[in-house]
């Protein structure tokens, strides 16, 4: 996976360089066991400090991201559990844990996910927790077309009863758990892959101009970061706050528009479009089979 690293942004290089290894990890695209760059190749890759690169990496290690093998270097860390004299069926959970961890899971999924098999919910309605109401509105607008229940932002004076299922982007796995109430069920939200994101889409010629226009600025971001890192040279791409006056005054020039499904409906019937979806497939499936849609 390439790094995508600007100076001029209004996120700092040590956080642009967190999101993007977590979007890779979340994505798939750095599996579990890939080794990441050191900290010296990385800083001088990209001309910024190791200091920078150092600082990033910490962080990742404390969320629990990567892990450090002496005297070899940094990886997507995997499923790390030890049990004394385990049990039969001990060992067959830990293989369960260990499996679901390498696909991407955590333990509360599995969790989770035993528990609706052994005593199934019908649910009313699905929760989207996300402080960003662009990011929440594009996020029920993707649910919505594959889902038929009712679909609210989860604020704070709306209950989480039994019949209520929460979900969240996998991003935001720490703050939602913390702030719900115990036992609240919550499906966290994969992100799309590079390569998923792309499929079907003829490789755009070189020096042609691609928008990337959302009204989120995460969306913006997570979809330049992919772009680059398949080959797309930084400098053929534009992008566009869709929550500004005349967005769609600047896609005059653009060969390609990358966007989202919010965006996509204001977009002009002449732009060709390629709509950046959030939520991974699989991720939908879950919701379908735990809904019993």
């Amino acid at each position: 996976m390439r790094f995508w690293i600007t100076k001029n942004s209004e996120l700092p290089v040590r956080e642009q360089l967190v999101r993007q290894v977590l979007l890779g990890i979340l994505s798939e695209d750095l599996p579990v066991g890939h080794k990441l760059p050191s900290v010296r190749a990385l800083a001088r890759r990209h001309h910024i400090h190791s200091n920078t690169v150092s600082a990033a990496y910490h962080d990742l290690l404390e969320q629990g991201w990567l892990e450090l093998r002496r005297g070899s270097g940094l990886y997507v860390r995997p499923m790390q559990a030890a049990v004394d004299g385990p049990g039969e069926l001990d060992r067959l959970l830990l293989v369960v844990l260990q499996t679901a961890r390498a696909q991407g899971h955590d333990p509360e999924e599995v969790l989770f996910r035993l528990e609706h098999l052994v005593r199934p919910r019908a649910y009313e309605r699905i929760l989207i927790a996300e402080p960003d109401p662009t990011m929440r509105e594009i996020l029920q607008a993707e649910i919505s077309e594959q889902l038929s229940l009712q679909i609210e932002g989860l604020e704070q004076d709306i209950p989480t009863h039994g019949r209520s299922l929460v979900v969240a982007l996998a991003t935001r796995a720490i703050k939602v758990r913390s702030s719900l109430p115990p036992g609240t069920p919550c499906v966290l939200l994969r992100l799309r892959s590079v390569r998923g994101s792309l499929e079907g889409q003829t490789r755009p010629a070189p020096n042609t101009l691609i928008s990337i226009v959302s009204g989120c600025p995460e969306i913006r971001f997570w979809s330049r970061a992919m772009l680059i890192s398949v080959g797309i040279d930084p400098d053929c791409l534009c992008e566009i706050d869709a929550a500004s006056k005349g967005w769609q005054d600047r896609l005059s020039l653009s060969t390609l528009v990358v966007t989202d499904v919010i965006a996509a409906r204001d977009l002009p019937a002449s732009c060709q479009v390629k709509v950046f979806r959030v939520i991974a497939d699989s991720s939908i499936r879950e919701l379908k089979q735990v809904c019993g849609c």
